[in-house]
């Protein structure tokens, strides 16, 4: 007759004694989870939109009462609740920042909406950040079409165009902005400022235009590469002056409002975050210097989720807290 050995961790489990507390460890719920999930009395998992206990939905009676209606899986639950507790978490920290600081500038989050292009995320990330002063972000003449759609009730919500711009979407961009939308285009080339400019003159308009710079900066992980002076991503420092000296000719330097990097997605250690900001900010100052009207300063994305919950500098987790990452960017 053979015996089997069970791990000490497990025997709770065989002699009834295992409790919801137990799988919480088991599966590091407190650790990913980050106050949204966790593990009920009855060892059913829970969503919490906005991490208040006693606001918790229970998603086993969730599945269990869709099948009832005759719904099986696999099926795809959305919380938007969780969406605007994110936002209004970002919203708060720079708030705190920008007060322990007393910085005198604002802060305006941007969502690109590639990441996430559901109808119901997008509307729900305009909802909400319409209110909170924040923006959407456009990579491409489809996006930028159904941003101008769905912010057409809300005309002063930021809009940033970014990725590939040919003549079309240059149009769009100028005729958008004769229209009394607040929209930035961000070179990437020095061809895209050509257009800029060319269309601008051509429908006696004086958009506000923003750089992309090259950093020598990088980021870390998996998207490493997107940044960096190897990057296809930005212009050079020397691109970035001559940019600045086209615009002058043209009479258009004062339409030069913002600067932008970006150096790669799931940024894992905050002091890559903080090597770039401060790089940025030189190139801020020399245009400024140069007679610029340079008054934004896009810092672009990155900011990571914890994975792992290992709260590290690894792929798959942060070694900073939101509030941390503000603190650093004010």
């Amino acid at each position: 007759m053979s015996s089997v050995s069970v791990p000490r961790s497990r025997t709770g489990f065989l002699h009834g004694a295992w409790t919801p507390e137990d799988s919480e460890r088991l599966y590091g719920v407190p650790d990913w989870g980050q106050g949204y999930v966790g593990i009920n009395r009855e060892g059913h998992v829970v969503l919490r939109p906005d991490k208040k206990a006693d606001r918790a939905i229970d998603l086993f009676e969730l599945v269990e009462g869709l099948r009832a209606r005759g719904l099986h899986t696999p099926l795809l639950l959305r919380f938007s609740d969780v969406l605007r507790h994110r936002l209004q978490m970002l919203k708060s920290a720079f708030d705190a920042a920008i007060e322990q600081e007393s910085y005198k500038g604002g802060y305006c989050c941007v969502y690109p909406i590639k990441v996430n292009q559901q109808r119901s995320v997008v509307e729900e990330v305009r909802d909400v950040g319409s209110g909170l002063g924040f923006g959407l972000e456009a990579g491409s003449k489809p996006e930028l079409l159904a941003v101008l759609g769905l912010t057409v009730d809300h005309p002063q919500m930021p809009i940033v165009c970014n990725g590939f711009k040919d003549a079309e979407y240059v149009e769009m961009v100028i005729l958008a902005t004769k229209l009394g939308r607040r929209i930035i285009p961000v070179v990437e080339k020095f061809s895209e400022l050509e257009l800029i400019v060319a269309m601008a003159k051509r429908y006696d308009v004086r958009p506000s235009i923003g750089v992309r710079v090259k950093l020598a900066s990088r980021g870390q992980g998996r998207w490493e590469s997107s940044g960096g002076v190897r990057s296809k991503f930005g212009l050079f420092i020397s691109e970035i002056l001559d940019a600045a000296r086209y615009l002058e000719q043209h009479g258009m330097l004062d339409c030069l409002n913002l600067v932008h990097a970006h150096i790669g997605s799931q940024i894992c250690d905050i002091r890559r975050l903080k090597n770039a900001i401060n790089e940025l900010a030189y190139v801020y100052v020399g245009l400024r210097q140069m007679g610029a009207d340079v008054n934004m300063i896009d810092v672009g994305g990155g900011l990571a989720v914890d994975y792992d919950g290992s709260q590290t500098a690894f792929d798959s987790s942060m070694n900073y807290t939101i509030q941390e990452y503000a603190n650093d960017v004010v």
